[in-house]
């Protein structure tokens, strides 16, 4: 079987107020080439920005879910054919979506573990308060049209992150192999940190999806039978 994995698409209420930025025909001549050229796809979390709004809690969460999924019907449509498990930024699609914080798939007595990896991160997990009021942070710079200032902050607290966290000894990978040994896993895929690598551990592999805001477009493709796993920066040709 060969499976893609694609996260952390940040499509938000408006535009201007996300990271997507992709025209949403282009984005779907991108996903159906994946669509065709691999049994299932999985989205790994974040596909929905539902956390800038002014007020915070689920009310308004769910507000900015379906507001963000009317903004690209076509879109959305294509998006809900395929597997989805949720991540900390489109936490909501659990209650309104019902989207599983996790989903395994076996094939070829081969098994793959699908996490957005949010549960992971040392800072979400030690200063949750302070990880959301960096999201509402930027999601007021956007409101105010400083979107470049915002993508400034958040690119380098991204670049940070993976330097301290994302190497084969941190928080991320020996999680990954906690997994493996629980749950008797081949391969762990996770995305939140929007920067793809893998890292091959002697329980297996931990990929991460890199990310498809900012108008990139990773794919990571398991193949089981094979069992390998590659990234690429956009669809098959």
């Amino acid at each position: 079987m060969r499976i893609a994995a694609l996260s952390d698409f940040h499509i938000g209420a408006r535009a201007g107020m996300d990271e997507f930025r992709h025209d949403e025909s282009a984005f779907l001549d991108k996903l159906a080439r994946v669509v065709a050229s691999h049994d299932r796809v999985v989205l790994v979390g974040d596909i929905w920005q539902t956390d800038h709004d002014l007020f915070t809690g689920p009310r308004a969460a769910a507000r900015q879910l379906h507001r963000a999924r009317s903004r690209l019907p076509r879109l959305t449509r294509a998006l809900d054919r395929l597997d989805y498990v949720h991540g900390n930024h489109d936490f909501i699609a659990r209650d309104e979506l019902g989207a599983p914080s996790e989903l395994q798939l076996d094939a070829d007595g081969c098994r793959v573990l699908f996490i957005h990896g949010h549960q992971h991160d040392p800072v979400f997990a030690r200063a949750y308060a302070a990880a959301r009021a960096a999201t509402w942070f930027t999601g007021r710079l956007r409101r105010a049209g400083l979107g470049p200032v915002a993508h400034y902050f958040e690119k380098k607290d991204v670049a940070i992150k993976h330097r301290r966290f994302g190497h084969a000894a941190g928080p991320y990978a020996a999680a990954a192999a906690a997994l493996m040994r629980e749950r008797g896993a081949d391969f762990v895929v996770m995305g939140h940190t929007h920067v793809a690598h893998a890292h091959h551990l002697s329980e297996g592999t931990v990929i991460n999806t890199g990310t498809c805001s900012a108008g990139r477009f990773t794919v990571v493709t398991i193949d089981t039978a094979a069992r390998t796993a590659t990234i690429a920066d956009g669809p098959p040709a």
